[in-house]
């Protein structure tokens, strides 16, 4: 084969599969080709690996192109595929089997696979999208949310500008209208594809977040798929009232929990046994039952307990209301709201008085010795 003939036609066939030939990182073919000149001139001139594999490697791979001919004349199916599936390390072919006739009559076939190491595989992200300031998703999660291929999002309860981010040409679905099911048929089309997948959730995906449903429908499935964290709407919360819910010698504890509505709780969870340890307790989806999560927390919560009801934290239309856990009923009928509501109980709220043993002049501890420094110019 003319070392140049071969050159000229390889890259002439390989450009018209709208493939850059810079892109090539190795080149085979099976051990009798390997004083093959053409394939050995090819290599030097470009700079790149040429590898030879046994007929036993090579008749090891599943080729979608099997050639009689070819397990006649040296007993495989098939070389130009398997041994680009084996040096890529993927069964990921760009380009299949092509057979190329030269000027004069001499042959050669060639496929192209593509590198596992750089191989695009489909992909499912859980990503919190934080309380509702689109300034509160993660850096993360933004960054996925504007390379997804297809992003499913909560609804109203994902702000609009958010999928102003999601590049031209991704399919963009509001999933509050669709059921689980019809979610996952969309998800599962695209990750057929190989493509990249969000599926955007308020607040953190992982609490209360209905993503358990989801997760069993990926892993029975076989779809892999990975959680970015996001901002709950209870952090939001204490930055919202200036608030540190962890007071020392005053509080410790932090529930998170909602009243017992149509959906009941565990035993070991009712309100009114967590009440007892009057932690800061933040209250999500009990807004449409707050008289019932008032009588149940007053059996433990003093009734002058600081409450807070908070309607689309760090959303525009934010509106916080506070008083006492006595009049908490009274406050959400006022407010007006019926949904998007967290309620905030404790002690904890506004509190001031009380200081950290952490930067304590007295406490010593690995990073402060209570050594006096001096320091000079």
């Amino acid at each position: 084969m003319d070392d140049q003939i071969f050159d000229t036609a390889f890259r002439t066939e390989f450009e018209a599969k709208d493939l850059f030939f810079s892109a090539i990182q190795q080149f085979g073919s099976i051990d009798i080709k390997a004083k093959q000149s053409a394939y050995l001139t090819w290599s030097e001139t470009h700079n790149i690996p040429f590898h030879t594999f046994t007929s036993d490697a090579i008749d090891g791979v599943t080729v979608p192109n099997p050639s009689l001919v070819v397990q006649e004349k040296i007993g495989v199916d098939g070389v130009s595929e398997s041994t680009a599936m084996l040096m890529a390390k993927s069964t990921s072919l760009l380009v299949e089997k092509q057979k190329i006739i030269l000027e004069n009559e001499e042959r050669f076939t060639f496929a192209v696979a593509l590198d596992s190491s750089v191989e695009r595989k489909a992909q499912i992200a859980i990503i919190g999208a934080g309380p509702g300031d689109e300034e509160l998703i993660t850096v993360k999660g933004k960054q996925y949310l504007e390379e997804a291929d297809c992003v499913l999002y909560a609804g109203s309860l994902i702000p609009e500008e958010m999928t102003n981010w999601c590049k031209k040409g991704a399919v963009v679905r509001n999933s509050a209208s669709m059921t689980l099911e019809e979610q996952v048929a969309l998800m599962q089309e695209h990750y057929i594809k190989g493509n990249a997948i969000v599926r955007l959730q308020c607040g953190d995906p992982s609490i209360y977040g209905a993503i358990q449903e989801q997760m069993t429908i990926f892993d029975e499935l076989g779809m892999d798929y990975f959680i970015v964290p996001g901002i709950s709407s209870f952090s939001a919360a204490a930055a919202a009232l200036k608030s540190e819910f962890t007071i020392p010698e005053v509080v410790q504890s932090i529930i998170l929990t909602r009243g017992e509505g149509k959906t009941p709780l565990p035993a070991t969870e009712k309100l009114v046994e967590m009440a007892k340890h009057k932690a800061t307790m933040c209250l999500f989806l009990s807004v449409g039952i707050a008289k019932k999560v008032q009588n149940q927390l007053l059996e433990h919560y003093d009734p002058s307990t600081p409450v807070a009801v908070m309607y689309r934290l760090t959303w525009k239309d934010e509106e916080i209301y506070q008083g006492t856990l006595e009049n908490l009923a009274q406050i959400v009928k006022d407010s007006k709201k019926t949904r998007t509501v967290l309620i905030i109980v404790g002690e904890a709220i506004g509190a001031r008085k009380n200081r950290s043993q952490l930067y304590n002049p007295e406490w010593k501890h690995i990073f402060r010795t209570n050594k006096k420094f001096v320091l000079s110019e």
